[in-house]
């Protein structure tokens, strides 16, 4: 493991001397190399700092927390597009365009520099409300409204008036049930009662809060978070299946079962097959596995941890290579999955593409 990680933080630095050597090669900026170099590699060793500062109550972390996050998303965009450019140059072998490689600098650097602003602009002031109708058999009511949070990922930088934002903004949903598909926070929150800052107190509804367990609840601390939802009165759904009101199931498989095919059948095996099945899994790998009973149940699985990507290069490579990346889906006549892109974001406090939302899927009797 000690090695894998030697590994990684090597490549990761490459990269930021891949950058400064394309900028200052590129552009000719001969006499400004030290410069270039060195503000990349501070931007590399602030990205690594970020990961410890993340979860620490210094009072630098404020500062070197959201640089370091942000100097991620410039690693992947800025090497999106010098590759990109250097792809191009390649070509331009038997092209032959005069000065093609200082053009390709240019407008590498422009269009990284362009994503990026973008990107941090659009993950600071844009939160999407997605709805989605979903029609279903057995609902017993004409409509049900369920809003989805997950991915909330809140760290020792979060602004506590920025996560109750988006709390008295579901709220404002009036929803009948919300659901949380994990990742809420990526630090322990019941630390001296930190939690209650952030305003979790404001979510209720008439049929309940429910959640499952994401990744990054493993990482932070399980215990803390199950504590504190605990105390809120929401239900975290361990591999386990309820009969909401004889309304509707609601079942849910921690985060490390995702792809445990026993336990998934054994969770929804428990459902009561006289009402639809609300299926929490944060990963939506699951979906595959849980489509399978989509022959006997009404399944709508509600699923996050991709983020949509966020930023190059990854939401392309989840874009075009992932199979659940973003949206909705259906497999059969019964079968429905919805993955969210996020309440807000993991890492680079960036989104190029996909903005972050708060979803509301409306179940209609069909």
């Amino acid at each position: 493991m000690k090695m894998f990680f030697i590994v990684m933080l090597t490549i990761y630095l490459s990269g930021y001397v891949y950058i400064a050597w394309r900028i200052t090669s590129g552009l000719n900026m001969h006499s400004y190399r030290a410069a270039v170099y060195f503000i990349f590699i501070a931007l590399f060793v602030l990205s690594v700092l970020a990961f410890i500062f993340a979860r620490s109550q210094s009072p630098l972390s404020p500062v070197i927390v959201p640089i370091g996050l942000t100097s991620m998303g410039i690693w992947g965009i800025f090497i999106t597009f010098f590759i990109l450019a250097d792809i191009a140059n390649l070509l331009n072998l038997a092209l032959h365009v005069k000065n093609f490689r200082l053009y390709s600098a240019y407008a590498a650097l422009s269009l990284s520099l362009a994503v990026c602003v973008w990107s941090l602009l659009n993950s600071a002031f844009i939160l999407r409300t997605k709805n989605i109708t979903v029609p279903v058999a057995n609902l017993p009511v004409s409509e049900l409204k369920i809003v989805q949070l997950s991915d909330i990922h809140i760290h020792s930088a979060t602004s506590p008036k920025t996560v109750n934002a988006i709390f008295g903004k579901v709220m404002k949903l009036n929803p009948d049930i919300i659901l949380i598909t994990g990742d809420v926070s990526d630090m322990p929150l019941n630390e001296n009662g930190k939690f209650e800052e952030y305003g979790f107190d404001k979510l209720h509804a008439p049929y309940g809060v429910f959640a499952v367990t994401g990744n990054h609840e493993y990482y932070a601390g399980l215990n803390a978070f199950l504590e504190i939802f605990a105390k809120l009165g929401f239900r975290v759904l361990q591999n386990e299946n309820v009969l909401i009101d004889n309304l509707i199931n609601a079942a849910g498989i921690n985060d490390i079962d995702h792809k445990n095919r026993q336990v998934i059948e054994k969770v929804l095996s428990a459902s009561d097959k006289n009402y639809p099945v609300l299926f929490l899994s944060h990963q939506p790998e699951s979906f595959d596995i849980a489509a399978e009973y989509g022959k006997d149940l009404n399944i709508i699985q509600f699923s996050g941890h991709t983020h949509a990507g966020q930023v190059p290069p990854i939401d392309i490579a989840r874009r075009f290579f992932m199979k659940y990346n973003y949206g909705l889906y259906k497999i059969g006549e019964k079968a429905v999955l919805y993955v969210t892109s996020g309440t807000r974001y993991w890492g680079p406090p960036m989104r190029f593409i996909t903005p972050s939302e708060i979803t509301v899927i409306t179940l209609k009797n069909s």
